[in-house]
């Protein structure tokens, strides 16, 4: 090819001479807006650490998406128009040395949602930008401690939100709730995901500092139930409990103490009464979370009880029941049928999270194995002993039970489990 005449042409630009030139000048740029080095980005290698092996394993993701058109295997009904929503931990950023051995429960709120509609599915993905997504995003790095230890944070956010919102999405009154059961929700845009609110609170009603990551909506009116634990600060036995309208106006609230300060993951509402399942997955204390240990672990030296109230009254008629020892995380369904209150959920017989650490023995496998736990009180009764406890389908085990949202105030003929049985899994 013959030379450009216009390389010898002053008048013009000389490619050679503008790329030459233009690299001085993004030196000369570089130079001039370096700062002082950070640490690089670099997630652990080793297994069982935080974010073990970063985006390179799967471990993390870190990027928001947005894809219009996904590839679709099969075909999807031209009527199919709606959005199926999701949120999981996903770690901002790498933790300190000293606790890359946090797990990943407490990675950052990262929620996405598939786009149904004419025959097409569009992908957006963004993260929960709640004040400590952004104080992190400030700084470049990690700034909050291990999971649930406001102890270990660095001396910058001390005192300030550590709200991660990254177990459970809800739909309510036009906005997306991103949820974790230690602090109030976060407010989503729902066509756009981007945050609205990270500290979401509703109508201004509510009192308690925490919000269940598992609301339930009423079968009949669409109300929306849901409860707090360790609702007036950290290791508190204060369980906060109230109703919200379709429309967010809190209709009723009631505050009610737990036997001892238990993890209370999931919780049960029928057309008439509450229910909570407390379990020995309980709080260690101020003094080993300040020396900066885990928040839960599992004391068998105390009991399991069922406590169950009347609906939308003012929880002093309570009754907190004792029963054989179980962990269990998630119902599946409840209903009241006379006095009578039923309600199932899949568990353990005692603690299934081997990263929560066992105080008096070692952790068994076999009895972290979750079945499904029919639960069984009779309202009626004042001086009941104890409640019953039945172990449906004891040929299959798994977690994660749950059921169509619609229906989880009365008796219902379908529940799901993520597990395996003689059929094998699924």
């Amino acid at each position: 090819m013959s030379r450009d005449h216009r390389d010898d042409d002053s008048s013009s630009v000389n490619r050679r001479h503008f790329l030459t030139g233009a690299a001085a000048l993004g030196a000369a740029v570089g130079t001039l807006a370096v700062k002082p080095a950070q640490a690089e980005v670099a997630f652990p290698t080793e297994r069982g650490k935080f974010g073990s092996g970063g985006a390179a394993t799967g471990a993390v993701n870190r990027s928001e998406n947005t894809l219009y058109d996904c590839e679709v295997e099969g075909d999807l009904p031209d009527d199919l128009d709606g959005a199926f929503y999701r949120v999981g931990p996903d770690a901002q950023y790498p933790k300190p040395k000293s606790l890359e051995h946090d797990i990943g429960f407490d990675g950052e709120g990262h929620v996405s949602m598939f786009r149904i509609q004419n025959g097409h599915v569009d992908y957006r993905s963004r993260w929960v930008k709640n004040d400590r997504w952004k104080a992190q995003n400030k700084a470049r790095k990690s700034l909050y401690g291990v999971y649930r230890n406001p102890y270990t944070d660095d001396p910058s956010v001390r005192g300030k939100s550590r709200a991660t919102q990254n177990t459970q999405v809800w739909y309510h009154n036009g906005r997306v709730l991103a949820m974790k059961e230690d602090t109030m929700p976060a407010a989503l845009d729902p066509h756009t995901l981007e945050t609205l609110d990270g500290n979401y609170k509703f109508d201004g009603a509510l009192e308690g500092q925490t919000f269940t990551a598992h609301p339930k909506n009423d079968s009949h009116t669409g109300d929306l139930l849901a409860f707090g634990y360790e609702a007036r600060g950290l290791g508190s036995t204060d369980i906060h409990v109230f109703r919200i309208s379709p429309q967010g106006k809190t209709l009723w609230k009631a505050w009610v103490k737990a036997p001892y300060c238990s993890e209370i993951h999931d919780y049960a509402i029928t057309e008439k009464h509450i229910i909570f399942l407390v379990y020995p997955l309980a709080y260690l204390g101020e003094e080993r979370m300040r020396a900066g240990g885990l928040h839960w672990g599992w004391d068998s030296t105390k009991s399991t009880y069922l406590g169950v109230m009347r609906r939308d009254g003012d929880g002093k008629d309570i009754q907190w029941v004792k029963g054989p020892q179980t962990m269990c995380t998630h119902v599946m369904g409840c209903w009241t049928d006379g006095n009578k209150v039923t309600v199932d959920m899949d568990g353990g017989d005692a603690n299934q999270f081997p990263f929560f650490p066992n105080i008096h023995e070692p952790f068994d496998p076999a009895k972290a194995a979750g079945k499904v736990r029919r639960f069984t009180f009779d309202t009626a009764k004042r001086n009941v002993r104890s409640f019953d406890m039945q172990v449906m389908y004891p040929q299959y085990s798994g977690g994660l039970a749950r059921q169509d949202d619609r229906y989880h105030t009365v008796p219902y003929r379908y529940g799901f489990l993520i597990g395996g049985g003689p059929g094998g899994g699924g």
